[in-house]
């Protein structure tokens, strides 16, 4: 006689054979949920897959494991399954108001719909019931953040980090808070927390690791030093303005520098490197020393951010001159040529917060005298939508065969950008294309507060949310704006 017991010790196909048998109940679900998600990782997919089984398993029998229901509810949270995160907290909370980490997990679901009203008030509750617990101080004090209390928040990750000193996490959300601040000689040693993340380390960084440590600004006297960029396209824009810098730095010391890069940005870089400074995409050279692009203004001693505006990308002159031709082809003739941003990489944690929602975008798009330029890749449905309503706008993406390369050269035809924060905002003013850049009441750090300009480019404008989630007003200052753009070309 066999034992028919399942067992999340048992092989993965056994398991999955399993659940297909139609006569597979609660515990053979639960036990290849289980199974899925010992294995899954960071792998999204899977991870969904295991939340499916686990949910299947609860439905079949809800007392089936007690541990169930929130393993389902942390399962949600961690791939963004509001509305699962929401019931199943709701029959935690149910159980056991006193549940914090429900009650953690719920405020992230009101939190993601922009109910910060609840969100702070379940984390106080959460804060209540389990009293100097750093996790939960830590969710308090970014629900705090997202509401642009940054004083408050800040003094909540100090009372974080005096509970839990090796937090990475929280140090590095305190750097954000500091440089946004200008506190950059406080805030750069702190960003470096993100190089001990578990979950943030790339291949390029892990590679590096292995053969050379971290350069700390030790003496390049003699030494190679590899620059690797790092995290998304608008963090290396920004931060490759840097580079030349550093070279001269170990220039100077006897020293040289190799730029490992590879990538969509990759001809923009190669353009503006000094001539001793070599582009690698794979590690030919065995460096003495490894250092990420974001880490360069701590060891050049970046204490301030005057004197940083002016462009220092290029284009290519030859697709230049054929984005041109294209721009003169689809633009009616005298009127403004306006490109547009509206959206960036939906992964993006901020995506939806930064991404202005279309059905908002038509007091733009309905100013005379313009031609719009749509510049976010694959949304040739919504530009076809807005044509159909006589809307003039174009969508030069899918001639984009050389990636920001040709983005770059468009760029340079445009008399205006108008954009949300995602690349094409640094690319834009690391050009000198004159920006206006719509930012949610937060945004990322580069922007600072409170101002309608930053120091880092000069060509670049900021329109920001006066409250969460309010785009309608930075709609209409952006548009009177182009009005007053499309006035002065029509004169």
């Amino acid at each position: 006689m066999t034992d028919s017991t399942p067992s999340s010790a048992a092989p993965l196909a056994q398991l999955r054979a399993r659940v297909e048998a139609p006569t597979a109940v609660a515990a053979d679900w639960l036990a290849y949920g289980n199974a899925l998600l010992a294995q899954a990782g960071r792998d999204t997919q899977r991870l969904c897959d295991a939340l499916n089984a686990l949910v299947r398993a609860w439905r079949l029998d809800a007392s089936s494991d007690p541990a169930l229901l929130p393993t389902i509810a942390q399962t949600a949270f961690i791939v963004r399954d509001w509305s699962l995160v929401e019931s199943a907290t709701a029959l935690l909370l149910a159980r056991d108001p006193a549940d914090a980490n429900a009650l953690v997990w719920r405020a992230a679901a009101a939190q993601q719909r922009d109910d910060f009203i609840e969100s702070e008030r379940l984390l106080l509750e959460a804060a209540r019931v389990a009293p100097n617990n750093p996790v939960v101080l830590h969710k308090l004090a970014l629900c705090i953040k997202e509401q642009a209390r940054f004083a408050e928040a800040e003094a909540l990750l100090r009372r974080v980090l005096e509970l839990s000193p090796q937090s990475p996490h929280a140090l590095f959300d305190l750097a954000e808070l500091e440089i946004r601040a200008g506190r950059f000689a406080q805030g750069w040693p702190h960003y470096e927390a993100r190089l001990t993340f578990d979950d943030g380390i790339d291949n390029a960084q892990q590679a590096l690791a292995a053969i050379s440590p971290h350069w700390r600004g030790e003496s390049l006297a003699g030494k190679t030093l590899v620059v690797y960029g790092e995290q998304g396209h608008g963090d290396c824009l920004w931060a490759v303005r840097f580079l030349p810098h550093v070279a001269q730095r170990a220039r100077e010391q006897g020293g040289r520098v190799i730029f490992g890069h590879e990538g969509p940005l990759r001809a923009l870089f190669e353009r503006m490197l000094p001539a001793d400074v070599a582009l690698e995409t794979r590690l030919d050279t065995h460096p003495d020393f490894h250092c990420g692009l974001m880490s360069l203004p701590l060891h050049l001693g970046i204490h301030d951010a005057a004197g940083w505006a002016q462009p220092y990308l290029s284009a290519d002159p030859v697709r230049i001159d054929a984005w041109r031709q294209y721009v003169v082809a689809a633009a009616t003739n005298g009127q403004c040529r306006v490109g547009l941003v509206w959206n960036g990489n939906p992964a993006h944690i901020r995506d939806v917060r930064r991404s202005v929602p279309i059905e908002q975008l038509g007091p733009l798009l309905e100013v005379g005298g313009v031609t719009w330029f749509a510049l976010s890749p694959r949304r040739a449905v919504t530009v076809e939508q807005w044509r159909a309503h006589g809307m003039n706008i174009v969508d030069p993406t899918g001639h984009f065969t050389a990636g920001f390369d040709d983005v770059a050269a468009l760029l340079m035809n445009l008399d205006l950008v108008v954009t949300i924060d995602s690349g094409p905002a640094h690319l834009a003013g690391a050009l000198g294309v004159p920006t206006c850049l719509m930012i949610d009441r937060v945004s990322a750090w580069f922007w600072g507060s409170e101002t309608q300009s930053t120091p880092w480019y000069g060509s670049i404008e900021l329109y920001r949310q006066p409250t969460v989630g309010a785009w309608a007003p930075v709609i209409g200052q952006v548009r009177a704006r182009i009005e007053t753009l499309a006035a002065t070309r029509g004169d």
